[in-house]
C-alpha cells in the first residue's frame, strides 16, 4: 500500500484523539505513557502510521541489538544542535506502539506534525511492521546478537526480515556496521550501502579467546570466517577463505581509539577506490562523555548518519563532549553519597562489555542484578548462564544484591560462578533492594537490571538521590 494514497478520514481522526486523549492521562498520572497511547490509536486505526508518516520530510531508522538507543538519541541530538526540529521515540519505546506515539505528540491539535525530520529506533522484530510504513530514508544497523530467543528466534530469521522488508523500499540509502559480518549480510545486493568500523585491533587485557561469537560462518557459501582480530563478540576483521565474502573497507573509519577513560578516538572518511584517509574532505576528533569501547560504535554510527543527512562535521565535533547518556546508559546518580550507576542489560554480550568498564574503575563495589521476564524483557532468561558473571567474582565486589522476579535464577547463576553465600542478598521487591544496596559499605554502586524494571530504578534514585550533572566531570562508566 502507498502511503501517500491514503485520504484520512473519520477512523483516523477517532484513534488520533483517543491516542492524544490518553497521552494526556498518562501526563496527568505521571505515567510514562511511551506506548500507551499508541497502543490505543492501534485499536481504533491499524493503518494510523500510514496517515501519520507522510508529514516528514526525512525519516531515519535505526535497528539491530545493541546501542541502538544511543545511536538514535546521538543522531537527534546532532540535528537539533544544527537547528533541525527532530521528533523520535528516544526513551527506548521502539515497537509500532512507541512509534505511534511519539508521531501523536509530535502533531498539534490538529493533526499537524511539528518537526519534519524523524530519528526512529526500530525493534529488530518489528521491522516488518514500521519500516513500510515510514519509508526512511537512511536505515542504521548497529550490530546483530541473541537477544529475547522467546521473540526473534535466530539471527538468521532476524537478518531475513529485515533484508525481505528492504526489498520493498528501493529507495532507503543503508548504513551497516561493517565490522560486524551479520549487518554486512543485510546490505549484500545492494548499491546504495555505506559502512563503518574501526580500524586496528582493540587493547584489551579482558579480551579472551573464549568470548561469545556470533555469526562465524560466511553468508555466501557457509564456510566458517577467518579472523585477523576482534574487537568483541562477532566484531572485526574477517574475510571467508573459500568464496569473496570480507570486511568491507569502511566509509567511516574509526582510528586511534583511547577509551582507557572517556572516549576519544579520530573520524575519517576513506576513499574506498585508493584505500586511504582523506584528511581534506574532514577529518573529526572526536571526544565523548561515554565510557566503554562499545559506544565507539554508537558515537561512530550517529556521527555518519548525521553527516550523510546534512549535518556539518564541525557541529558534531563541537556538541559531541556535552553529550550525556539517555536513561539506565549507566546513567549516573549520587545515592546515599555515593556514585551510583544505573545500567540496561539484556543479553550476554551487554552484560560482558558492561563489566569490562566497569571493573577497570577503583574502589569497592557493590551490584544490585534486577531481572525481570516480562513480554518487555523478554520472557526466556537462559542468556543468563551465557553472561561471564565470573568476572565479577572478586575482592573488589563486596555484595551483589538479586532482585525482580527472577531474583533467585540470579542468585543461582552467581552461585555457580563462584560467588560465596555472604555476598549474594536475595531481595526481589525494586524498593527494599535499593535499600538493601544503600547499607553496603562501597565506594560505587552500580544497579544492573533488565528492561521493566529499569525505570523503577531510574524513579526511587532520583527521587531518594540525584542525578549527576551532565555536563559535571565524570568518575563513572558511562556505558550505552
Amino acid at each position: 500500500m502507498n502511503k501517500n494514497s491514503i485520504n484520512k478520514g473519520f477512523r483516523f481522526w477517532l484513534a488520533f484523539y483517543a491516542g492524544r486523549l490518553t497521552a494526556f492521562i498518562c501526563r496527568l498520572f505521571r505515567l510514562s505513557g511511551t506506548s500507551l497511547p499508541g497502543a490505543v490509536a492501534l485499536r481504533i486505526c491499524p493503518q494510523l502510521l500510514f496517515y501519520l508518516a507522510p508529514a516528514y520530510e526525512k525519516v531515519i531508522a535505526v535497528t539491530g541489538t545493541n546501542g541502538k538507543t544511543t545511536t538514535t538519541n546521538l543522531i537527534s541530538y546532532f540535528l537539533r544542535q544544527a537547528g533541525v526540529p527532530v521528533i523520535g521515540n528516544g526513551e527506548g519505546a521502539n515497537m509500532i506502539n512507541g512509534v505511534v506515539t511519539a508521531l501523536i505528540k509530535d502533531c498539534n491539535f490538529f493533526g499537524a506534525a511539528q518537526s519534519r525530520t524523524a530519528v526512529l529506533e526500530v525493534d529488530e522484530g518489528s521491522v516488518g511492521k514500521i519500516l513500510p510504513a515510514v519509508k526512511p530514508d537512511l536505515i542504521v544497523v548497529t550490530n546483530y546478537f541473541r537477544d529475547q530467543l522467546d521473540r526473534y528466534s535466530e539471527l538468521d530469521h532476524i537478518i531475513a526480515l529485515l533484508r525481505k522488508t528492504i526489498d520493498h523500499l528501493p529507495e532507503t540509502e543503508l548504513l551497516l556496521n561493517a565490522d560486524d559480518p551479520l549487518a554486512v549480510a543485510v546490505g549484500r545486493g545492494r548499491t546504495a550501502v555505506r559502512y563503518y568500523g574501526v580500524a586496528g585491533e582493540r587493547d584489551c587485557k579482558e579480551l579472551e579467546e573464549n568470548e561469545i561469537r556470533e555469526g562465524g560462518f560466511c553468508p555466501d557459501c557457509g564456510e566458517l570466517l577467518t579472523y585477523d582480530y576482534y574487537q568483541y563478540c562477532q566484531l572485526g576483521d574477517y574475510r571467508c577463505t573459500k568464496c569473496s565474502f570480507k570486511r568491507p573497507e569502511p566509509d567511516f573509519l574509526a582510528l586511534d581509539v583511547d577509551d582507557s577513560d572517556l572516549l576519544h578516538f579520530s573520524l575519517y572518511l576513506q576513499n574506498k577506490n585508493t584505500g586511504e584517509q582523506e584528511p581534506q574532505k574532514g577529518n573529526l576528533d572526536l571526544h565523548s562523555q561515554l565510557r566503554g569501547f562499545y559506544n565507539v560504535y554508537n558515537i561512530l554510527a550517529a556521527s555518519a548518519a548525521a553527516m550523510l543527512i546534512g549535518v556539518p562535521q564541525q557541529i558534531i565535533e563541537r556538541s559531541l563532549p556535552d553529550y550525556s547518556t539517555a536513561t539506565g546508559r549507566l546513567e549516573q546518580f549520587i545515592y546515599q553519597g555515593r556514585p551510583c550507576t544505573l545500567g540496561l542489560i539484556k543479553n550476554p554480550i551487554g552484560v560482558n562489555e558492561v563489566i569490562k568498564t566497569i571493573l577497570p574503575q577503583e574502589g569497592k563495589k557493590a551490584f544490585l542484578i534486577a531481572i525481570n521476564d516480562l513480554a518487555g524483557d523478554g520472557k526466556d532468561v537462559s542468556w543468563l548462564w551465557d553472561a561471564d558473571f565470573e568476572k565479577l567474582d572478586q575482592s573488589m565486589v563486596s555484595k551483589v544484591v538479586c532482585s525482580g522476579r527472577r531474583a533467585a535464577e540470579i542468585a543461582v547463576r552467581l552461585k555457580y560462578a563462584g560467588f560465596t553465600a555472604s555476598k549474594i542478598v536475595l531481595e526481589p521487591g525494586c524498593r527494599e533492594s535499593l535499600d538493601v544496596l544503600g547499607l553496603q559499605k562501597a565506594d560505587q554502586y552500580y544497579i544492573l537490571a533488565s528492561y521493566t524494571s529499569l525505570f523503577n530504578y531510574a524513579k526511587l534514585l532520583r527521587k531518594r538521590g540525584k542525578a549527576v550533572a551532565k555536563n559535571a566531570d565524570q568518575s563513572l562508566p558511562s556505558l550505552s
